[in-house]
């Protein structure tokens, strides 16, 4: 069962968004990301939070509208997003698929949530700029049509095989290692096969780049 979170401040457009929605077997909002719901019209299955970053009275329309609804803690031992991923697997969902911000002005959230696909399996971060993944074992197949640039950032040591890239083969890398950053898809499918280790995978949406 595919799940879907919706985190607070969201930037994935509108027809994006609904996309995912359509594609999704359970919906959860997450605090502030329970008004980005409310604003595109999307009733979650669940919202979860301790809605400090929540309009009370869109906390209030999901209420009337009978939408199950756990209250949190403001000083608990996880954050609300790890909550929601807790929930989402107790209800039965075997993927996760999480809508994040592409931007953030503090670097301890978006780590946090990034490392939280570590913690947690088959979870996956996408926001309007590109697709976040972990892969501690087995392979990947990306599509060329998802985003030409990938990089693969080793969180240890690790060894991997690629091949439908622009530079193909078989990559010995340690943390800190810039050597398999924005490798270019030219195969219509890529498949990313990890050795041992474990890293992370971004496949860029955009073609805009800084670098």
């Amino acid at each position: 069962m595919k799940g879907l979170i919706i985190l607070p401040y969201t930037t994935i457009d509108k027809i994006s968004l609904l996309k995912l929605v359509s594609e999704a077997d359970y919906i959860i909002g997450v605090d502030g990301g329970c008004g980005v719901t409310y604003e595109n019209k999307i009733t979650p299955d669940l919202i979860i939070g301790d809605f400090d970053s929540l309009n009370i009275n869109i906390l209030e329309y999901y209420r009337d509208q009978k939408t199950e609804i756990i209250t949190l803690e403001e000083e608990k031992d996880i954050t609300d997003g790890e909550a929601g991923i807790i929930e989402g697997f107790k209800r039965g969902c075997t993927e996760l698929l999480i809508c994040a911000p592409s931007y953030y002005l503090e670097t301890d959230h978006i780590l946090g949530n990034i490392f939280l696909l570590s913690k947690y399996k088959n979870c996956t971060i996408i926001n309007e700029n590109e697709m976040i993944k972990i892969l501690k074992a087995g392979n990947m197949i990306l599509n060329r049509a998802d985003g030409l640039k990938v990089s693969i950032i080793p969180l240890m040591k690790s060894e991997v095989k690629i091949s439908g890239f622009k530079y193909d083969g078989i990559f010995n890398i340690d943390v800190g290692d810039s050597l398999t950053l924005r490798n270019e898809i030219v195969e219509k499918t890529v498949e990313i096969a990890l050795i041992n280790g474990e890293i992370l995978i971004i496949q860029r949406f955009k073609s805009d780049s800084m670098i």
